[in-house]
């Protein structure tokens, strides 16, 4: 995880209205955008007030940031906690992964708290967008489209999956090559639909690590020598990847694939789509809800 939870100091407000009555918070790490909707109309006061919450957030984070860098299964979830750390070791604890921390879901964590807390306070359509870590709360007869990219680093999506609130998706997030946060494996993207935010960015993570084979052309260092405060020091991750053959790209998909699949089974995730330089899987429990653009 590369994230720094410490705070910025600005010359202008944190927390702006865009034209589309969309808020952005723009503190620290945090680049995150609020659309709150009432049956086709923004809700501006409640988004504002969910900006606020963000804020407060990470300043807890930054507090408990000793925590959250130990590595989940090492840790018991503690009352005095508060509710996002408690939800981020909840998260990867499910996972059962040995190396993840529960700094592996902690954009998609704090979606879904400030979402949570929105939501309970009106609107029939409240999205959280945290660097594409994305919570959706939807009522009944409301409906969203997500775009997915093959590529992170990609300007446009490669397909669109249309969410309402009979579909069970409460939150989608993307991990890979060029994102925000360190990965072991290979994929340009590997996006992952859960019932929230928080199980979709730990299982993102997850299988983003998976996709993951030896060649030559992949170049890889310790994660301390690009981070030196990182959580996973003494992991090896992914700097850059060169032209690889299309049996080592069908391996890598398989194993991102195979581990999607695990975690479906376990009913942690909805489903995952997984792309590596060019070549696309998904888990066919996205069959009906992908489009391609």
């Amino acid at each position: 995880m590369r994230m720094q939870l410490a705070e910025k100091i600005y010359s202008h407000d944190p927390i702006q209205v865009l034209a589309s009555g969309t808020v952005l918070v723009d503190y620290g790490p945090m680049r995150m955008f609020i659309t709150v909707m009432e049956k086709g109309k923004p809700i501006i006061s409640l988004a504002k007030e969910g900006a606020c919450l963000a804020i407060q957030i990470l300043e807890d984070l930054a507090e408990f940031l000793p925590v959250i860098k130990i590595k989940s299964q090492e840790l018991k979830i503690e009352e005095a906690f508060p509710d996002v750390v408690r939800r981020m070791i909840e998260a990867t604890k499910k996972m059962g992964e040995p190396d993840l921390t529960p700094l592996a879901a902690v954009a998609g964590t704090t979606s879904d708290r400030v979402a949570d807390f929105i939501f309970s306070r009106g609107g029939t359509k409240v999205i959280v967008d945290n660097g594409g870590d994305i919570a959706i709360r939807l009522r009944e007869g409301e409906v969203t489209r997500i775009g997915v990219k093959t590529d992170i680093q990609a300007r446009d999506p490669d397909y669109l999956i249309t969410v309402d609130s009979t579909t069970g998706i409460g939150g989608v997030a993307t991990s890979g090559l060029g994102g925000r946060s360190f990965t072991k494996g290979i994929a340009s993207a590997a996006t992952v639909l859960a019932e929230n935010a928080s199980l979709a960015d730990a299982a993102a993570t997850v299988v983003g690590n998976f996709t993951n084979v030896d060649d030559p052309n992949i170049t890889r260092t310790l994660a301390e020598k690009i981070y030196p405060d990182t959580d996973i020091a003494g992991e090896w991750v992914t700097v850059e990847v060169g032209k690889l053959s299309s049996e080592k790209i069908e391996v890598a998909l398989n194993r991102g694939l195979s581990k999607a699949y695990s975690i479906f089974q376990k009913r942690w995730i909805q489903g995952a789509l997984i792309a590596v330089q060019g070549n696309v899987a998904w888990t066919d429990s996205l069959d009906s809800l992908l489009k391609k653009l």
